[in-house]
């Protein structure tokens, strides 16, 4: 018995494109019922979305703009289901666009890696299209596409259950109990993460997507491989412990997952915050634009037992100074604090985060920002004060260093306060308390230099700023309690100290 699809509109190009590529029947049936169902259901949205709008135009006849606006998605969509059948299993830009209808949770903001989502957008990638039912813990996993370059891969799914409560599982390859490891042949091997990854969770649905990050297989192209991901990490109330279980996927490794990576050595000296640095060279690809850099605080240091260890430098600590740590969208940027920005063709591009931990070549610190669209014209901004052109010939741009107190009202207002100078009464109740407790602290490489304005009835006891740019404060549980200690001090006010590295 014919399925009934089989009679629809879309029936002729179907069966002649079905005697070129000369498909697998099931599986071309399976994918027209799939589409189809979509599109009933984008029908079904169009149709309630222009249902509820408002009159406020009433020119405008709503009756006849829903029938051309459902004839209109009906033969778009009709266009996509011959674009899909078209590129099924060799990836394509126009793929790229059909496979959103499907999940768009990797394009969006959920997704804490803008090289993922850029990355799907421009159409970069393999789809696999793959479904594994573990039975033992009622998950469905959906293995959605695979991306890589030659220093990462990111393979993209979903999984979800109807009994299991998802919420604390994750696939954590970077410190959890979750490996993921490549068989080709009889070679079998653990692979290595890359960063932390990205994931999102959705309560509604009880579906997790991830994009996960490990080292480049991009060698294996051509070759028909499987990955295994052995055992998924919980992290609740009572810490960590693991799921034990294993999710294949085989696919063959087309070339269309693999984004070349293109190296341009820059090799241009700068100083920042007192420390000298040199950028090394710059790696663009599809997934990341790579900034590679050497400094004199980027050293490995030895302690007094032999071990090496590294100091966070002061460039990192104002790359990180703009990272913001969203409920909704995993980690995003501060638009409210400076940082390290790339601008390409006039726009900002932002860090990836996510990418934490990513480390480089002895000495080396790497920033990490997302794919660029005009790699000819790209310019790193360390701060406000510091622009470098990412080519050979371009010249620094600096602003004259020593303004110390431009700097620091303007790490202040990013965090939220004001500087005022102190009167002459309150030098005297400061220099009275530094007296008093300079068994306490290390006075000499402390200094006040001024006091928080309009803050007097917070929380606030005492704010601090390093000279690399970071500043703490220290808060009591509330306002009443804030003003007993500065009074228990002899202080009126809120002191700004000034730490000296």
């Amino acid at each position: 018995m014919k399925k009934q699809y089989e009679d629809t509109e879309f029936d002729n190009p179907l069966k002649k494109l079905n005697s070129d590529l000369m498909w697998n029947k099931t599986k071309k049936q399976e994918l027209k019922n799939r589409i189809l169902v979509d599109i009933e259901n984008l029908e079904s949205n169009e149709r309630n979305k222009y249902s509820s709008i408002s009159t406020h135009s009433k020119k405008i006849n709503v009756s006849t703009f829903n029938k051309r606006s459902t004839l209109y998605k009906r033969f778009s969509l009709a266009i996509v289901v011959c674009l899909i059948i078209v590129s099924t299993f060799t990836f394509t830009p126009a793929f790229a666009v059909i496979q959103e209808v499907y999940d768009k949770i990797f394009s969006s903001k959920h997704i804490d890696d803008t090289g993922v989502r850029t990355a799907i957008n421009q159409g970069y990638g393999q789809a696999l299209d793959q479904t594994f039912y573990d039975k033992k813990h009622d998950i469905t996993v959906h293995f959605e596409m695979v991306v890589m370059d030659d220093k990462e891969t990111k393979l993209l799914l979903t999984y979800q259950s109807e009994k299991t409560n998802l919420k604390n599982y994750y696939l954590d390859i970077f410190e959890g109990d979750t490996s993921i490891n490549l068989i080709v042949g009889n070679e079998r091997k653990k692979l290595k993460n890359v960063g932390w990854g990205s994931r999102y969770y959705d309560s509604k649905e009880n579906k997790v997507a991830e994009a996960e990050s490990f080292e480049s297989i991009k060698e294996y192209e051509g070759q028909n491989i499987r990955l295994e991901i052995e055992n998924l990490t919980i992290y609740d109330d009572n810490g960590a412990s693991t799921v034990h279980t294993i999710w294949p996927l085989s696919f063959k490794l087309d070339k269309s997952a693999i984004s070349k990576r293109k190296t341009v050595e820059i090799n241009k000296n700068f100083s920042f915050e007192g420390e000298t640095y040199k950028i090394k060279k710059v790696e663009f690809s599809a997934l990341e634009t790579r900034v590679v850099v050497t400094g004199s605080d980027t050293k490995l240091l030895t302690d007094e037992g032999g071990m090496q260890y590294r100091i966070m430098s002061k460039l990192e600590q104002k790359f990180l100074n703009a990272r913001k740590i969203d409920k909704k969208y995993g980690y995003i940027v501060d638009d409210k604090k400076s940082g390290v920005f790339l601008k390409s063709a006039g726009k900002k591009v932002e860090p990836i985060f996510s990418k934490g931990e990513v480390e480089g070549a002895k000495d080396e610190y790497i920033m990490i920002f997302a794919p660029v669209k005009d790699r000819q014209d790209c310019i790193l901004e360390v701060g406000n004060d510091i622009k470098i052109p990412l080519n050979k010939n371009g010249t620094i741009e600096k602003q004259s260093e020593g303004n110390e107190k431009t700097n620091i009202d303007a790490l202040l207002a990013e965090n939220g306060f004001t500087a005022e100078p102190l009167s002459n009464d309150e030098m005297k109740e400061m220099d009275l308390y530094l007296e008093k407790h300079s068994k306490e602290y290390s006075i000499d490489r402390r200094t006040v230099i001024g006091k928080v304005k309009n803050h007097e009835n917070s929380k606030v006891i005492e704010v601090t700023i390093s000279q690399s740019g970071i500043l703490g404060e220290i808060q009591a549980e509330n306002p009443e309690t804030a003003e007993k200690v500065r009074k228990e001090k002899g202080l009126s006010f809120i002191p700004i100290y000034l730490n000296h590295d």
